[in-house]
């Protein structure tokens, strides 16, 4: 009888460590990916006057509609950070200074949502 109770408590002991270590990793893993909601408030902040977030409909800039999206993005996370880093080729400016890096992982979490 002892026995099953230690081991009954070695087993629910085990799976709460398990559900906390999972959940503090899952949440870890949220963060440095991004947050969908913040990242809606940086394009409106940021990207709206010239992006739009429909599909086909172009303002000075295109349309971001499943610009991430997989399996075939038309860029890659790495080609969109330089582009808000640098701009590109006069047509879009540099957001280097304005946007931080938790701005950016957030902008794309929701480019990758449209």
């Amino acid at each position: 009888m002892r026995r099953a109770l230690v081991a009954t408590f070695m087993a629910v002991a085990f799976l709460s460590f398990s559900s906390i270590t999972q959940a503090q990793s899952s949440k870890a893993a949220g963060s440095k990916a991004g947050s969908v909601k913040a990242g809606e408030q940086v394009f409106l902040h940021n990207c709206f006057q010239c992006h739009s977030t429909a599909e086909g409909q172009v303002r000075f800039g295109p349309s971001l509609y499943h610009e991430a999206k997989k399996p075939h993005p038309k860029k890659t996370d790495a080609q969109i950070r330089e582009i808000l880093e640098n701009g590109k080729n006069g047509k879009m400016p540099s957001f280097k200074g304005v946007l931080t890096r938790e701005d950016t992982d957030n902008l794309l979490a929701y480019i990758h949502s449209l």
